[in-house]
C-alpha cells in the first residue's frame, strides 16, 4: 500500500476529458449501444448530453471499450470551427486524420485549402478513398466532438453546408461511419434530425449508483478511504454527475492531503462544499451558460425557491419571479418545462388529476449546482439579464433616452411604451417610464408602474414610488375620493413609517372622509339627475372596499414561500371574518379595524424589519383598543384574544 505521505498528485480529473481507461468508470450500456449499432452497419450514431456530462471523455474511451477489429476509430473535434469556411474545416479534419493515423505524405495526399475552396468534394471523393486504402480496408469511424458548434453558423456561411454535405456522402461511402456528439437536446437541432432522421441516438446522462461509487473510490483507493455516509453525502450533492462528482472528490483529496486525514466522513464532505464550488467555478459557469436566457433565470428562481426545502411545487418559481417584478411571458412557462425535459430539474411528485396538479413537485437535479446558483447568481440580480432578450427594444430605448434628455416627454413616453411592449422585462425602460409619468402628472399610471418597479429594485425606486403615491393621493383628495386617497397614503406610510408629511396626509384624508360622511347628505351624479345617498349606504360600501383590500393583502401574504407567512395569513383571515361578522361594532369602527388587519398583512409581506414593525405596532394597538371597547362576552373579543398573541409572535412585535 502506498504511504499517504508519499502521495502527491491528486488523482481526480477536472478541466479535461478523461483519456486514461483506468480512470474511466461506467457507461457500459452506452458502449454496448454503440457497438450493437456498428455491428448493424448504422453509419451515423448520434450521442447527446448536457455540458460537462462527460461527452468528450466518452468519445475518447470508445476505442478502448469497443473492440471491433474491422473498425478503426479516429477522434476529431470541431471546436472553434463554427465561423470558418467549409474549405478550412475540411482541411483541418483531413490533417487531423492523417496525424492521428500517423500516415505519411506518400500514403495520403493532403488537399490544400485553396483546392478545397474550389471543390469541397475533393475531401470525400479523393482524400477519404486514400484513407480507406491506407487502413487496409477497415471501416473508418470518425468520432466528431462538438459537432453541434457548426449549427451556430449563420445561413450564409459556407460551413453551414457541412451537415447536408456529410449526409449526402456518408451513405455513398460504405466504409465511412460517423459518431457525432452534440451538447444540446436533439429537438433543438431540427436540421440535424432531418438529415439523420433514421440514425439511432442515445443520451449521455448521469452515472448510475455503482459507477458513481467507483468514480469516487477507485482513483484514490490506495490511500483515501470513504465512509458509506460520506459517499452518500457526495452523491446527494452531485446526483451522479461525473464532473461534479470529480470536483467534490478533488476538493476532498486536497483537504485530506493538507490535513493528513485520509478517512472521509459526511462532515468532511459538508466542510468542502464552498471549496468545491471555487474549484469547479469554470465548469459550473460553462454548464449554466449553455442554457437560453429565460431558462437561466428560471434556473436561479428554482434554486432560490428551494433554499429552505427539499423541493418546490411546479409553477412556484414563476410566482417568485412575479414577486420580483418580472412580467411572466410564455417564454418562462416554456423554460420551466424545458429544464424538466432536459434533466436540469428532477421531477419528484406527479399527479394526473387536474385538481391536484399543484402537487407536482421537482428540485434541481444537482444540489451542488443549486448552491452555486444561490451564491453566484442570486435571482434579484439575475433578472436584469432579461433586458438582453430583444435587441430592437434596446435600440428603441436609446432613442427614448435621447428624446427625454431633449425634454420631449410625450414622444419619449411613447418609445418607452414600445420598449416594454417588445420586452416587458426591460426594467430600465420601466423605471424611466414611471419617471415620465410623474413629470406629465399621470399619477395613476405612475403608481402602477412604480408598484412593479419597486419589486424589481426597492432601493432605486423607493423615493419615486412614495412621490407617486403622495401625488396621486392629493389628486384623489381634490376629487373627494377620500378612501382611495387614504389607501395611497397608507401604502406610502408602509414604505416610510416615520415620514411626518405622509402621516399628516393620512390624517387629513381620514378627517375629510369623516366630515364628508357626517354631512346632511351626499350627492352623486348619475346620468341627468341627482340621487341622494344615506350615510349607511356609504359606510356599507366602505366596509366592502376594506374587506376587498384586506382579502387582497392576505392572499398576497399567502403566496409567499414561507410557513410563517402562511400561518399569519390564516390567522388574519380568521380575524377579518370575526370583525366582519361582529354586530356590536359601529360601521366606522369596523372599517377602521379591517384597515388595521390589512396593515398587519402588509407588515407580514415586508422584509424591511424595524421600519414596518413600528407601523404594525400602531395597527396592533388600535385593534387592542377596538376589542377593549366591546363587551368581554363578544365573540370578536374572545377570538381576538386567542389570535392576537400568535399574530404578535409571527410579526416579531413582542407585545
Amino acid at each position: 500500500m502506498v504511504s499517504s505521505t508519499d502521495w502527491e498528485d491528486n488523482p481526480y480529473i477536472i478541466g479535461r476529458p478523461i483519456y486514461e481507461p483506468e480512470l474511466f468508470f461506467g457507461r457500459e450500456d452506452l458502449f454496448n449501444f454503440v457497438q450493437d449499432n456498428l455491428n448493424k452497419r448504422a453509419q451515423v450514431i448520434l450521442l447527446h448530453g448536457q455540458r460537462r456530462i462527460g461527452k468528450s471523455s466518452v468519445l475518447s474511451q470508445i476505442p478502448h471499450f469497443i473492440k471491433l477489429e474491422e473498425f478503426l476509430f479516429v477522434p476529431l473535434s470541431l471546436e472553434g470551427k463554427s465561423q470558418k469556411p467549409l474549405s478550412e474545416v475540411l482541411h483541418d479534419l483531413a490533417r487531423d486524420i492523417i496525424d492521428y493515423l500517423e500516415l505519411s505524405e506518400i500514403q495520403v495526399f493532403l488537399p490544400s485549402k485553396t483546392e478545397l475552396e474550389e471543390d469541397a468534394q475533393i475531401f470525400f471523393n479523393h482524400f477519404l478513398p486514400q484513407i480507406y486504402q491506407a487502413i487496409d480496408g477497415k471501416n473508418l469511424v470518425l468520432l466528431l466532438d462538438e459537432f453541434d458548434v457548426l449549427g451556430d453558423s449563420n445561413q450564409d456561411s459556407a460551413v453551414s453546408h457541412f451537415f447536408p454535405c456529410l449526409q449526402s456522402i456518408v451513405y455513398w461511402h460504405r466504409e465511412l461511419f460517423i459518431i457525432p456528439v452534440v451538447g444540446r437536446q436533439l429537438d433543438d437541432m431540427p436540421n440535424l434530425l432531418s438529415l439523420f432522421r433514421q440514425a439511432p441516438h442515445r443520451e449521455i446522462g448521469l452515472l448510475d449508483r455503482h459507477s458513481a461509487e467507483q468514480l469516487i473510490t477507485k482513483p484514490a483507493e490506495k490511500v483515501l478511504k470513504y465512509e458509506p455516509d460520506a459517499i452518500d453525502a457526495i452523491l446527494e450533492l452531485s446526483a451522479g454527475h461525473p464532473y461534479f462528482t470529480q470536483v467534490i472528490c478533488f476538493a476532498l483529496f486536497s483537504q485530506a492531503r493538507e490535513e493528513q486525514n485520509w478517512q472521509m466522513t459526511r462532515k468532511d464532505v459538508e466542510n468542502i462544499v464552498d471549496e468545491a464550488i471555487e474549484i469547479g467555478e469554470a465548469g459550473l459557469a460553462w454548464f449554466r451558460d449553455g442554457l437560453p436566457l429565460p431558462e437561466r433565470v428560471v434556473f436561479s428562481a428554482v434554486a432560490e425557491a428551494q433554499q429552505q426545502k427539499i423541493s418546490v411545487i411546479k409553477g412556484e418559481p414563476l410566482t417568485r419571479l412575479v414577486q420580483y417584478g418580472v412580467a411572466l411571458t410564455e417564454a418562462f412557462h416554456i423554460a420551466e418545462e424545458q429544464l424538466l425535459e432536459w434533466g436540469f430539474l428532477k421531477q419528484l411528485g406527479v399527479s394526473k388529476i387536474p385538481e391536484l396538479a399543484y402537487l407536482n413537485s421537482y428540485k434541481l437535479t444537482v444540489e451542488l449546482v443549486r448552491r452555486w446558483l444561490v451564491k453566484r447568481y442570486p435571482l434579484r440580480r439575475e433578472i436584469w439579464e432579461l433586458e438582453k432578450l430583444d435587441e430592437q427594444a434596446n435600440r428603441i430605448y436609446q432613442q427614448a433616452i435621447q428624446l427625454y434628455q431633449n425634454s420631449d416627454l410625450q414622444n419619449s413616453l411613447k418609445l418607452y411604451e414600445q420598449v416594454l411592449q417588445a420586452n416587458p422585462n426591460h426594467f430600465d425602460a420601466l423605471f424611466r417610464l414611471a419617471e415620465v409619468c410623474i413629470d406629465i402628472k399621470d399619477f395613476d399610471l405612475a403608481v402602477e408602474l412604480y408598484a412593479r418597479a419597486y419589486k424589481v429594485d426597492p432601493i432605486r425606486n423607493k423615493e419615486g414610488f412614495i412621490q407617486a403615491l403622495l401625488s396621486y393621493g392629493q389628486e384623489l383628495m381634490e376629487q373627494r375620493r377620500f378612501d382611495a386617497a387614504k389607501e395611497q397614503f397608507r401604502q406610502a406610510l408602509v414604505l416610510q413609517p416615520d415620514n411626518s408629511a405622509i402621516q399628516a396626509a393620512l390624517v387629513a384624508a381620514q378627517q375629510q372622509r369623516k366630515i364628508f360622511r357626517n354631512g346632511e347628505r351626499v350627492v352623486v351624479t348619475r346620468g341627468n339627475y341627482i340621487e341622494k345617498l344615506s350615510d349607511s349606504i356609504i359606510t356599507e360600501a366602505t366596509i366592502i372596499d376594506a374587506n376587498h383590500l384586506v382579502s387582497s393583502s392576505i392572499a398576497q401574504l399567502q403566496d409567499l414561500d414561507s410557513p410563517e407567512a402562511s400561518e399569519l395569513a390564516n390567522l388574519l383571515k380568521k380575524l377579518q371574518t370575526e370583525i366582519e361578522a361582529d354586530q356590536q361594532l359601529e360601521p366606522e369602527d369596523k372599517a377602521e379595524a379591517l384597515e388595521q388587519v390589512m396593515a398587519l398583512a402588509e407588515a407580514g409581506k415586508s422584509s424591511e424589519g424595524g421600519r414596518i414593525r413600528r407601523l404594525a405596532r400602531t395597527a396592533f394597538k388600535i385593534l387592542i383598543g377596538t376589542l377593549a371597547s366591546l363587551p368581554s362576552s363578544a365573540n370578536l373579543v374572545k377570538t381576538g384574544n386567542q389570535l392576537l398573541p400568535a399574530i404578535s409572535r409571527l410579526l416579531g412585535l413582542n407585545l
